[in-house]
């Protein structure tokens, strides 16, 4: 009898799940242009929440590569929910690997530019190219960027090879435009995730004009670093000192490495901590996986690390006095993210989905085909788990039906995920990500792209949703939870209900509810205090009817 009840709490949770999340799939991208159709994947990289015309209508930028031909594109927002194709580049070079993408401002004019890196392994004589930047025309509500000539295909208004030696392999990743130094000119800081010099950091900034006779001076160039490959360069005070660093972190048992930038021009290599998690045998690394920034508010800057091994954690470092004195002992695990049969977390960025002043760590989990929405609750130690909230933005498995353990089964990599503000201007925050591996000959519905939208909830989060004429069940919420979350259900009239919490055996563990109540919506609070960590199913009956759903438990 056992059997049969999970067995059919199973059932449930495939078809009620992802209709009660605060979050909806909205759009995705199920044809990739310029390819035939249902091709194989190779969409690598997505930023979202532009809107460079300024036009108000918001935009993405996304490339694929490691194809015989690979493009960058942007698309804008034309109507809710609905994006089309208004730019795009052919890049010249092989890929190896994911292009760089970044929108900034390197002449300091106003204008802004799209700016795109190719790791490529090409090694021409002279070495070509591996760095463009197109500037839009300055016209409101056209998206063209770069330099036209009698055709459609732009031109890059600017390009460069980093002054790289001839026959060098070199392979540009990480970018990011900023005034790093405080000097009133804006810097590139770029990231090479390796090359023949080695895995490297350099700093750049323009000098001239477009259209004139621009170059680039390097103000700064860390060579020869060593282990896996560099794919997370961000910036940010650690320390809190009033100077700005790079942290340049290689995936080899997370190697760190922190660039301060001391005046003008002027860096020094600060610290270097080698296989940070060494002890640990799990060889963890990054993927445009680090973020620097005060999530608190309360004027200390924290780090958090998205780990790239299967086991789905989540690093902090806080309460830094000196980037100088960082050791192995400051990199704490600040939680690991309850794993859906696979594992690994990619790409993380800082954003609030739900505007309501708390931060949260939007992470793409990449075999899992997850996305997270990780939201500080507003109070109490950042480096603690138990002040944080953990929601699954995007299931794509539970949006297939399929389950990672059948055969055959999907096989997505949700390498890169991006916040957008409204770009459709529903009122609604987005989430958007890329499907680097996706499987059409398996499920026909698959896509290259794929966008939800935050739901803002009320306090409790599906009360809207019953009809207080009909017999229903809420997903709780919050969910996932520690220790407690609510649960709201409606009767159409007084009776006798019972609302039981079950294991996944369907071992009885918590009776929440036994007694009569009398017509309405009713919410009850379950605490969890004493059980693990893991999921759990809710059964509610009244009158002769039963409802259930999952709830997910992480302490």
């Amino acid at each position: 009898m056992k059997y049969l009840f999970t067995a059919f709490l199973l059932i449930v949770l495939s078809v009620t799940i992802q209709a009660q999340n605060i979050y909806e799939y909205v759009w995705s991208m199920n044809q990739m242009p310029f390819q035939q159709a249902q091709k194989s994947s190779e969409m690598a990289r997505v930023i979202a929440g532009l809107d460079t015309d300024n036009d108000g209508k918001g935009e993405f930028i996304c490339a694929y590569t490691d194809l015989d031909s690979n493009y960058i594109m942007m698309y804008e927002a034309n109507g809710n929910d609905t994006y089309d194709l208004v730019w795009y580049w052919l890049y010249p070079v092989p890929a190896n690997s994911f292009a760089g993408i970044t929108v900034g401002d390197m002449d300091d004019d106003g204008v802004p530019e799209i700016i795109t890196t190719m790791p490529s392994t090409t090694v021409n004589e002279p070495n070509p190219p591996r760095l463009w930047i197109f500037e839009w025309n300055g016209v409101q509500g056209e998206n063209k960027y770069g330099v036209y000539g009698a055709g459609d295909m732009p031109e890059p208004t600017i390009s460069w090879n980093f002054n790289v030696d001839d026959n060098t392999d070199f392979r540009p990743y990480s970018l990011i435009v900023e005034d790093i130094d405080n000097d009133g000119t804006s810097e590139l800081i770029v990231g090479s995730r390796q090359g023949t010099r080695g895995r490297e950091v350099l700093i750049a900034s323009l000098v001239g004009e477009f259209g004139g006779f621009a170059s680039f001076d390097i103000e700064y160039n860390l060579q020869g670093l060593s282990g896996g490959s560099l794919y997370s360069v961000t910036t940010g005070d650690l320390d809190n000192d009033g100077n700005r660093e790079v942290h340049a972190l290689i995936w080899n048992y997370l190697t760190f490495h922190v660039i301060e930038c001391t005046g003008p021009d002027t860096y020094e290599l600060k610290n270097s901590l080698e296989t940070i998690m060494q002890s640990t045998s799990v060889d963890y690394g990054a993927v445009d996986g680090v973020v620097c920034t005060d999530i608190d508010g309360n004027g200390k800057n924290e780090l958090f690390i998205a780990g790239t091994e299967a086991t789905n954690t989540v690093f902090v470092v806080s309460d830094v006095d000196d980037v100088s004195t960082l050791t192995a002992d400051d990199f704490k695990v600040l939680m690991e993210v309850p794993v859906n049969a696979l594992g690994k977390l990619r790409s993380m960025q800082v954003f609030d989905f739900d505007n309501d002043g708390n931060m949260s760590l939007a992470v793409a989990g990449e075999t899992n085909g997850q996305l997270y929405d990780i939201e500080y609750d507003g109070d109490g130690d950042p480096a603690l788990a138990e002040n944080w909230v953990v929601n699954v933005a995007f299931d794509i498995y539970q949006y297939s039906g399929f389950d990672p353990a059948a055969n055959p089964t999907i096989s997505p990599r949700l390498f890169y995920a991006s916040p957008a503000a409204d770009m459709d201007g529903d009122g609604e925050n987005e989430f958007v990500t890329v499907n680097y591996r996706s499987t059409f000959d398996v499920w026909p519905g698959d896509g290259y792209i794929f966008m939800v939208e935050h739901r803002t909830p009320n306090s409790v989060a599906d009360d809207n949703g019953l009809n207080p004429d009909e017999f229903g069940l809420s997903q709780n919420y919050p969910n996932p939870f520690n220790p407690t979350t609510n649960i709201s259900y409606n009767i159409p009239e007084a009776g006798f209900v019972t609302l039981r919490v079950y294991d996944v055996l369907g071992n009885l563990v918590s009776e929440v509810i036994d007694g009569y109540k009398e017509a309405g919506i009713h919410r009850a609070e379950f605490n969890a205090s004493n059980l693990s960590s893991g999921a759990y199913f809710y059964r509610i009956e009244y009158n002769g009817q039963s409802l259930t759903k999952k709830l997910l438990l992480m302490k």
